[in-house]
C-alpha cells in the first residue's frame, strides 16, 4: 500500500525526495506564491504533487473518487517534516482536483508529430494578413486547425482559417458586415464544424459553414436602453446608452450559446438553433467601458467569466479586472455569483484540466497570459516571463483570445497599438497541461 494507485511509484519517495530537487522544474512560478503563503517548501510540494495529478486522475476514471487516491497516499506518509509538508500540499491538491473533476465535451489534441512546448515557451504559428488585429480563437477539435477574426475598426469583417501547421487555407468575409467601430470579436465552433463569429456590426452572431460557404445570422443582440428608476422593460445597468457588443461565446452541453456583452454588462443566452438572444444575467457593478469578456464553463458547470475593467466603488477591484463564476440552476437560471480573483486588465480566458484559469492580458503594459489559481484566489504567474515575451521573433502585443491545443494555448497576438504589422500573429504558448473539455453541440438547426 505504498504506491500510488496503478503506478508502482512510491509516493513517499516521489514526494519527500524529488520535490526539493525538482522545485524549479515542477513549480516555476513558486516565487509568486511565497508572499501568499510564505513557505517555499510547501510550494515545491504542491508543484511536485501536481505532477502526479494525472496518475490520480487515472484512478478517478476508474472509481470516480479521486479522494480514494488521496487517502491512500496520505496513509503512506511518515511523520517527517518534509512528508508533513507534502501531505498538506496533497490535501490542497486533492480538494482542488476533486472539486474540479471532468466536464463532458471534447478536449483538443496537439497535431500529430509536434513537439510539446515547455511551460512558458512560445513558438510562432502563423502571420495574420490584413486587415490584422486578430481576435477570437477557435481550435477545431477534429484536426487542430485554427480560426480567428479581425477586430480592426472600420474594416472588413474577415475570418481566417489556418491548418494545424499554420498555413492559411481559407479567408471568409462576413456578408452584410458594415465597417464599424469594431469588427469580429469572439469565435467558436459547433460539433458539425461550423464557425460562429460575433460581429459588432449589426450586433449579431454569424454562422459560417466552411464546407458549403453558406452564411446565416444565427443570433441578434438587442441595443438595451439604460435602466432608470424602476425598469419597465429590458435595459442595461448603465447610465450610458451604448449598443450591444457581443464579445465572447461558449456553448453549454444542451447547445445553448452564452455570449458576453462588453458594452452592456450583460450575459446573453441564445437557444439551440439560434434567434433573438435573451438576457441571462446582469449586474450594475459590471457597468464599465470594458465589461464582461472571456467565458467558459468550469468542471462544476459554473460559468466562469472575466470583467476587464471595474468601475464599481470597491477598493479591491476599481480600475482592475476580476474573474467570477455563476452557478447554473437546474431550471437554467443564474445562481450565486462568486468572485474568484482580482486580476489585471484581462481579455479572453481558457480553463486548464487542473482548473487553473489562463487569462490573456489586454494591458499594453503587460502583454502576457496571467495564470490564476481559483483555489487560492490569486494570480500565480504571468507568462512568458520577462524578457522572453519581448525578446523573440514576434513580441507579445496585447494578446486577446486563447484556446487549448494539446498542452499549449493558441492565442491571438492582437497588436492593439502595434506599429509593425508583423506583430499581428497567432502564437502558441506552452502551459504543461491540457484544457478543460469544451462543448461542441451537433445538429443545431
Amino acid at each position: 500500500m505504498n504506491d500510488l494507485p496503478g503506478t508502482g511509484v512510491s509516493l513517499f519517495s516521489r514526494v519527500t525526495t524529488s520535490f526539493r530537487l525538482n522545485c524549479d522544474r515542477y513549480f516555476p512560478f513558486r516565487r509568486h506564491l511565497i508572499h501568499a503563503i510564505g513557505n517555499v517548501e510547501f510550494h515545491c510540494a504542491i508543484g511536485q504533487l501536481m505532477d502526479n495529478r494525472t496518475r490520480c486522475r487515472g484512478e478517478q476514471r476508474v472509481s470516480a473518487k479521486w479522494n480514494d487516491c488521496y487517502l491512500l497516499a496520505m496513509s503512506t506518509m511518515s511523520s517527517t517534516k518534509a512528508a508533513r509538508t507534502a501531505a498538506v500540499a496533497l490535501a490542497v491538491v486533492a480538494t482542488a482536483v476533486g472539486s474540479w473533476g471532468a466536464l463532458g465535451g471534447v478536449s483538443v489534441a496537439a497535431p500529430e508529430g509536434t513537439t510539446p512546448l515547455e511551460y512558458g515557451q512560445t513558438r510562432d504559428v502563423a502571420s495574420v494578413p490584413g486587415p490584422g488585429q486578430p481576435e477570437g480563437i477557435a481550435v477545431d477539435p477534429q484536426d487542430g486547425s485554427v480560426w480567428a477574426g479581425s477586430n480592426r475598426p472600420y474594416s472588413s469583417g474577415t475570418l481566417w482559417h489556418w491548418d494545424s501547421a499554420g498555413t492559411l487555407i481559407d479567408t471568409v468575409s462576413l456578408a452584410g458586415h458594415v465597417p464599424a467601430e469594431h469588427g469580429i470579436n469572439g469565435v467558436t465552433l459547433d460539433g458539425d464544424g461550423r464557425i460562429y463569429a460575433l460581429d459588432y456590426s449589426g450586433s449579431r452572431a454569424v454562422r459560417v459553414d466552411p464546407a458549403t460557404g453558406d452564411q446565416s445570422v444565427y443570433a441578434t443582440f438587442a441595443d438595451l436602453p439604460p435602466c432608470g428608476g424602476v425598469p419597465t422593460q429590458p435595459c442595461e445597468p448603465s447610465i450610458v446608452d451604448r449598443p450591444a457588443w457581443p464579445n465572447w461565446a461558449t456553448f453549454d452541453e444542451a447547445g445553448k450559446l452564452y455570449v458576453s456583452d462588453l458594452n452592456q454588462a450583460t450575459i446573453w443566452v441564445v437557444p439551440p438553433g439560434g434567434g433573438a438572444a435573451q438576457i441571462w444575467y446582469q449586474n450594475p457593478d459590471f457597468a464599465s467601458i470594458y465589461s464582461i469578456n472571456g467565458m467558459q464553463f468550469d468542471a462544476a458547470r459554473r460559468l466562469t467569466f472575466g470583467v476587464t475593467l471595474s468601475l464599481a466603488a470597491d477598493i479591491e477591484t476599481i480600475a482592475r479586472g476580476s474573474i467570477y463564476n455563476i452557478a447554473v440552476e437546474p431550471d437554467g437560471s443564474p445562481g450565486e455569483l462568486r468572485r474568484i480573483a482580482v486580476t489585471g486588465l484581462g481579455d479572453g480566458l481558457a480553463i486548464g484540466a487542473s482548473g487553473r484559469i489562463y487569462l490573456a492580458s489586454s494591458s499594453p503594459l503587460d502583454n502576457s497570459v496571467q495564470v490564476i489559481d481559483p483555489n487560492l484566489g490569486v494570480m500565480t504567474d504571468s507568462i512568458p516571463h520577462l524578457p522572453e515575451r519581448y525578446a523573440r521573433s514576434i513580441p507579445y502585443a496585447t494578446p486577446a483570445s486563447l484556446g487549448f491545443r494539446g498542452t499549449s494555448l493558441i492565442l491571438s497576438n492582437h497588436g492593439l497599438f502595434a506599429l509593425d504589422p508583423r506583430q499581428y500573429a497567432i502564437l502558441e504558448l506552452g502551459v504543461g497541461e491540457t484544457g478543460l473539455a469544451l462543448n461542441y453541440p451537433r445538429g443545431l438547426a
